[in-house]
């Protein structure tokens, strides 16, 4: 079996998915902010608290979850390459 371990490329990878998670994580914090400055102040019906009620269920949750998963994926990411390159050294 072959193994071709591009370090950098992985890296970078891992890089990026880190950077993308964290600008989600800004997003839906500016998001979080207009929903609970606008429900109910400025909207008031009963699909806007459905919508309130509903976005607060999946930001307190489902999107941490996910972002915590990403996170994951990109340290996963990078101890195969750390464990690849030992494996490739002997260590």
């Amino acid at each position: 079996m072959n193994i071709t371990i591009n370090p950098g490329a992985a890296t970078e990878d891992a890089a990026q998915i880190d950077s993308i998670v964290s600008q989600i994580q800004s997003d839906m914090e500016v998001l979080d902010s207009a929903i609970k400055r606008n429900i109910p102040d400025g909207i008031q019906t009963s699909w806007s608290d459905t919508v309130k009620a509903n976005w607060e269920s999946y930001y307190s949750a489902d999107v941490p979850s996910a972002m915590e998963d990403m996170k994951l994926s990109a340290a996963n990411l990078r101890l195969a390459v750390e464990q690849a390159l030992a494996y490739d050294q002997e260590k």
